[in-house]
This record gives structure tokens, C-alpha cells and sequence, in this order.
């Protein structure tokens, strides 16, 4: 019971630390997408991208150690289907992961405007964050939805997960689409220095 205890608590936890790195640098962020990353923001990243690969690992150990009891206890413990549906959840996440530190990151990291990317691959990269936000927090939801457990189908719960993604897959890319046309319109104009120089050379 101990065992299990301290490895609910483990599993939890890295749950826990990877969400609220997430969010924190998801927040700030989408407050630079119009502006280079400062050093700072870039230091964080590459924390960030640790922390959540540390914390991925551990949910992947520690849930595999709270199967192999669950199933010691009781084999039937594996005909659950919110379990497979956490797991199926968790695969997509790690893979999305993987594309992120292999496409992702190393583009952040050159530290160019986010907005002034070509747009398809503006676009790419919301969606990977997009699923990834999606897949921690829905398999955080999974883990205490204890009402799921023996009733729910896997079919219901990875329907609500596939129409979570699509939907914030959507929405995020639709938002980006529209900063960028503001910033675009924005680099558009003659700053306000451009204009006064401009009238101070032209006679009158």
C-alpha cells in the first residue's frame, strides 16, 4: 500500500510540475510572439523543454509501476478503458513531444520573431503546442476521473479527447493567423520617426 501510495504521488506530481511549467512559459510566450525572445525567454525554453522531459519520463515509470501492481492485484484492473484511453492520450503526447524537440525547438531557439516565420511553419508550430497543451492537461483530467473508471467507453473518452485537440488546434490557429495579419499591417506603416523626417524634408 505504501509502494502504491508514494508512486500515486510521484505520478501525480510530475503531472503537476509538467502542467505549471507549461502553462507559465505558454502564457508568456504568446506576450512575445511579436517581438524577438529575449535571452531570458530563450534560457527558459530550453528549461522548460527539460523540465517536461524529466517529468514525462517519470509519468511514463511511475504509471508503468501503478499498472504492474493494479494488474498484480487484479488482472480484470486491465480491462478498464479510461486506463487505455490515458495511455493512448500519453503516446500521443510523447510523439508530439518527440516532433517538438526535432522541428520545434530548434526553430524557436534561433530566436527570430515568431509572427515573421513563413506561415505554414508558423502554423505547424502553434498546432504542435496546441496538442500538447491539450494532451497534458486531458490526461491530467483522466487520472482523477475516477467516475470513468469501468463505465466509460474508450470510444466516448477519446472522442472528447480527438475533439478537444481539433478544436484547440483550430482556435489556436486561427488566432495566430490573425496576430500575424495585425503585425504584418503593422510593420506595414511608417513609424512615427519615418513620418516626421519625411515632413522635415519636403519643402513646403
Amino acid at each position: 500500500m505504501l509502494l502504491k501510495n508514494a508512486l500515486t504521488f510521484c505520478h501525480l506530481l510530475a503531472m503537476a510540475v509538467a502542467v505549471g511549467k507549461m502553462l507559465d512559459f505558454d502564457f508568456r510566450f504568446l506576450r512575445s510572439v511579436h517581438m524577438r525572445p529575449s535571452p531570458q525567454l530563450l534560457q527558459d525554453l530550453g528549461g522548460t523543454k527539460t523540465t517536461m522531459t524529466l517529468a514525462l519520463i517519470a509519468l511514463w515509470f511511475s504509471g508503468a509501476a501503478l499498472v504492474y501492481l493494479g494488474y498484480a492485484q487484479n488482472p480484470e484492473y486491465l480491462m478498464n478503458e479510461k486506463l487505455w484511453a490515458k495511455i493512448s492520450t500519453v503516446i500521443v503526447l510523447s510523439v508530439n513531444g518527440l516532433l517538438m524537440h526535432r522541428f520545434a525547438f530548434p526553430i524557436l531557439k534561433q530566436g527570430g520573431i515568431f509572427l515573421d516565420l513563413p506561415q505554414a511553419r508558423m502554423l505547424a508550430l502553434t498546432l504542435f503546442a496546441a496538442i500538447s497543451s491539450v494532451s497534458w492537461l486531458y490526461a491530467s483530467f483522466l487520472g482523477i476521473a475516477r467516475s470513468w473508471n469501468n463505465t466509460a467507453p474508450i470510444s466516448y473518452t477519446m472522442g472528447i479527447y480527438a475533439t478537444l485537440v481539433l478544436g484547440a488546434g483550430a482556435a489556436a490557429m486561427l488566432g495566430m493567423s490573425l496576430l500575424r495579419q495585425q503585425h504584418v499591417k503593422r510593420a506595414a506603416l511608417p513609424s512615427f520617426a519615418d513620418t516626421e523626417i519625411n515632413k522635415a524634408g519636403c519643402p513646403n
